[in-house]
Order: structure tokens, then sequence, then C-alpha cells
């Protein structure tokens, strides 16, 4: 049966919290809805959790699969959704009870391809949130490139991630989410938001973001945190595909920053991340006179990108040098 809406929640050892997240989908005012429970092979209670929730509600949809991550979980719900519009929702966070009736009633007052909202960061030890009741706040309108060049505004955040946000259910009709990555949301954003023509964002906090200790994004650095490297670069290649140089520009000029602060990061923290670090390098030197034409870049920084290519632990001593 369809519906407007389909909430897809991947579901992984969050026992502790899985109650309170599925609690505050199920006392949403809007209510035609289904709710997709994804239990990723979590070895926890949640897959019960999730069969006993089944049992009271008949919106609510379970797959039990083999643990293959957050993108993965994603994927799986995807695939079986019927709603008009598609939502995500970390299995450790929770919602205001008005934040799908307020994003729907804007999906459909605009026939937009994607709603924002803004969230709130909560911590796991202070859960206190402030309860909003003025709902006049004025919506804005947003291009798809709009909406890509806010990829880098102060609203960057919000126009990334998947879990603040309604999307049209065919947005997804050949994309899916990068499996085997974190940062999955940086893999997948901008070609979303470039096949929308329509995006609103909507300046008030519906979504509550809990900040655990032990979730992936505050564990120490390890290998996996190239990702992110390697899904700006993957975004630097896709500005290319579409021809809009001014975005690929602005990318490539992040992109830069970032795989110098992770690339000798990983050099000195990791042990045998050599190839790892061997393929990224390599990548760099195959672009390096595209970013020789980048406006963004000065005339010493391209001279550096020479040196790094050619002699890196130069380029390492004289760059650490400099910051002493």
């Amino acid at each position: 049966m369809s519906c407007k809406l389909s909430i897809i929640v991947p579901v992984y050892k969050v026992e502790s919290y899985l109650n309170r997240c599925i609690d505050s989908i199920l006392q949403q005012t809007f209510t035609d809805f289904e709710l997709i429970l994804v239990d990723d092979g979590s070895p926890d209670n949640c897959g019960k959790i999730c069969d006993d929730y089944s049992k009271i509600d008949h919106r609510i949809k379970i797959i039990h699969k083999e643990n293959g991550g957050l993108s993965s979980a994603r994927n799986a719900g995807i695939s079986i959704a019927s709603g008009e519009y598609i939502t995500f929702v970390d299995s450790d966070d929770f919602l205001h009870k008005n934040m799908y009736e307020i994003l729907f009633h804007y999906a459909t007052k605009h026939s937009s391809d994607i709603v924002i909202c803004d969230y709130l960061e909560v911590y796991e030890d202070n859960l206190n949130t402030t309860e909003i009741n003025n709902f006049h706040f004025k919506e804005e309108n947003f291009s798809n490139l709009d909406g890509l060049n806010s990829l880098y505004s102060d609203k960057g955040v919000q126009f990334v991630v998947a879990w603040n946000k309604l999307f049209k259910k065919q947005l997804f009709d050949n994309i899916r989410f990068e499996e085997n990555k974190i940062h999955e949301d940086e893999f997948i954003a901008h070609r979303l938001i470039f096949n929308s023509s329509k995006i609103i964002y909507l300046p008030i906090k519906l979504y509550y973001y809990v900040q655990r200790k032990n979730s992936i994004t505050g564990l120490p650095f390890n290998i996996k945190k190239l990702d992110l490297v390697k899904a700006y670069k993957d975004r630097v290649n896709f500005f290319k595909q579409i021809n809009q140089p001014e975005l690929k520009d602005k990318t490539e000029y992040y992109y830069i920053s970032m795989f110098f602060q992770y690339y000798f990061k990983a050099k000195k923290e990791l042990p045998n991340c050599y190839q790892d670090l061997k393929i990224l390098k390599r990548e760099f030197c195959t672009n390096i006179f595209s970013y020789m034409k980048n406006p963004y870049f000065k005339k010493k920084e391209k001279i550096a990108f020479f040196l790094f290519a050619i002699h890196s632990p130069l380029f390492e001593y004289l760059t650490q040098s400099k910051t002493k």
C-alpha cells in the first residue's frame, strides 16, 4: 500500500536509544507514513525491539539483514519504500513531534524535490530540548545550482546530511548511497541536489542530533576517515562531468586543503597505510594541471603542489618548518 512518506531507520547496536527514536516517529502529528526499520545484523536486542514495535503499529515494516553498514541499510530501505517522499532517521536521534507535518506541508505547497530543516545538537548526558511552539518563519527557495553552492555556505552541513530532509522518491531512481564508506552523505548530496528542480530550506530546528562518545564520527582518527577526501574528489569529478567549472574550482579548493590535512595526519598516525596514501597521491598528481588553472590557488601554492608531487618529504619538511 502506498503512502505519503517512507521513513527509513537503519538500526545497529543502539538498544539504549532505539525506543526513544521510534517513539518520536510514532508520535508525529503527520500520520500518513510507513516506518521501515532496517536491522543491520545488530548483535544486541535491537532486532527484537523492532519486531515488538511492528506488532503494535501496522505502519511498521522490518528488514532483518546481515551487517553491511549504514549505507547498505539505507539502500535496503529505499528498495522497498512506497512513499511519495523518502526520509532518513539515524536510530540514536529523535524528532520534534511536528517535524514531518511541517516538512510535508512545504513539500506539497511548493512541489519541492527536497525540503530541509535545521537541527539541534543534543548530548546523551543532557537531552534537554526547547519545545518549539512558534512556527512563524520564512522559508528559503533554492534552485539546484543555488543548492550546490550552499554546500560551501554557513548552511553547508544542513545541505549535506541526509536525515534532516524529505526527498522525492524519484530522486533515488538511479542513485544509492555509497556502501563500505563513512561520510556517506558527502558522496551523494551533490547528486541529489543537482537532480532537484526546487529545494526549500526551513530555518527551524526540528531534528535532534544526539552526540555520542562512541559514535562513528567520534572515534579516533583511522584509515576510514580518508573517505572524506575521496568524497570531495568524487564531487570534483562530478562537477567536471556536468560542466560546472566554477563549482569544480570551489570544490577543488576544499578538496586540496582536506587532502593535505588528512594525508599527513594518516602518514603520521596510522601504520600500514602506505598503499592508501600512494593511491591518494597518484590521484592528486594526475590532476595537478587542473590545480594550476584554478583561480582559488595562489602562485606559491601551485609551486608547492609541484614540490609535493616531485618530493613529498621535502614538501612536508618545508611546510612543517613554517608552522613551528
